[in-house]
């Protein structure tokens, strides 16, 4: 999403940097609610009243429903999922952003049911899950730190200016570096594999796509949070320097934290100690974070590879003494043996017949 609807969404967010700072402090974060409706209203209808169905619903079953706890949270839950699910399958229908509120929706009420959350009241939740900068490239945050933010919003020469830097530097990885260094990478790649085997070509091209795909996507995560840093908040992060990780346990710690830390909060922790089996939370929670990005065989089998491949990275550097390699090697051949494994995706579950 890197043409004019990303444009546009940044020109729609951008306006909520005055709203917070014009209107009355008390209604600043009620305006921008309203103003993240309407622009949702005029973009996609569909998503519009989903995000408000949730928004207004929520504060006044979770208020309502202690008697009924575990039956409740049971319920929305499965409404949550379901009503995501039937986004993924009706794209026709122009859903925006479905994928991160959801996870915002369900934060909610499993934190709600478990006792670590009381029910958010109407505006808590208004503010809350009508909040446009992060529609797109998430952060998925969470209402505790989200409320903390607002208790303490005030105005900050420093960080409007650094949220300046950042946004200024997300355009430049998406349309600078990402639409030009790297698609011209991309063609050259693809003019120099022409006539190789097929699994080559394909692995060399899925190494440049992840590279796109982190500048695009730390790119518009930097755009959200410069942006709601020119409005006094400073939200949850979702990238530390992914590509310096050693291994595919500490990438994936490092790659879109906010999804990795949910999925290990909310499907690893509790399958793990229910079954006490920590490969299958491990399964489990990598097939998760496929599905999040797309339902298909591909992102099914692509979950597996990335477990396999965390498995590996567990065990293998023991049983082949890596630490002898010193430390210069491995701050070399780690980094590179993640990327290799990350590239090798499209490739290896292509020889099953499966295109992505």
């Amino acid at each position: 999403m890197i043409g004019i609807d990303f444009l546009l969404f940044i020109a729609f967010s951008l306006a909520c940097v005055p709203l917070v700072w014009l209107v009355p402090r008390a209604y600043a974060f009620d305006a921008v609610a309203a103003w993240t409706l309407a622009a949702l209203l005029a973009y996609s209808p569909a998503t519009a009243a989903w995000v408000a169905s949730i928004a207004f619903g929520l504060p006044m079953l979770l208020t309502h429903g202690a008697r009924r706890k575990d039956t409740l949270a049971a319920a929305l839950s499965l409404l949550i999922a379901a009503a995501f699910v039937f986004s993924r399958l009706t794209p026709g229908w122009g859903w925006i952003g479905g994928a991160f509120f959801t996870l915002r929706a369900l934060h909610v009420v499993i934190e709600w049911w478990m006792g670590r959350l009381r029910a958010p009241g109407l505006r808590e939740s208004l503010r809350y899950f009508l909040f446009l900068p992060v529609f797109v490239a998430g952060p998925i945050n969470r209402l505790p730190h989200f409320q903390h933010q607002l208790r303490r919003w005030r105005w900050d020469t420093a960080a409007f200016m650094t949220g300046a830097e950042r946004l200024l530097l997300g355009l430049v990885f998406i349309y600078f570096i990402a639409g030009g260094l790297v698609a011209e990478l991309h063609r050259g790649v693809e003019k120099l594999s022409e006539g190789a085997p097929a699994f080559w070509s394909s692995w060399a091209l899925s190494a440049v796509d992840w590279i796109n795909l982190y500048f695009v996507f730390a790119g518009a995560t930097h755009v959200a949070l410069g942006i709601t840093l020119m409005m006094g908040l400073t939200l949850e992060e979702n990238f530390d320097r992914p590509w310096a990780a050693r291994s595919l346990i500490s990438f994936w710690q490092r790659w879109h934290m906010s999804l990795t830390l949910w999925v290990r909060d909310y499907v690893f922790r509790p399958l793990a100690a229910l079954t006490r089996s920590p490969l299958l939370g491990l399964v489990v929670a990598m097939l998760a974070v496929g599905l999040w990005h797309e339902f298909s065989v591909y992102y099914v089998l692509w979950s597996l590879w990335q477990s396999l491949g965390i498995l590996a990275a567990r065990f293998v550097p023991r049983w082949i003494g890596i630490d002898r390699l010193g430390p210069r090697a491995i701050a070399v051949l780690g980094p590179l043996s993640v990327f290799a494994w990350l590239s090798a995706a499209r490739p290896v579950i292509g020889l099953l017949g499966v295109m992505q």
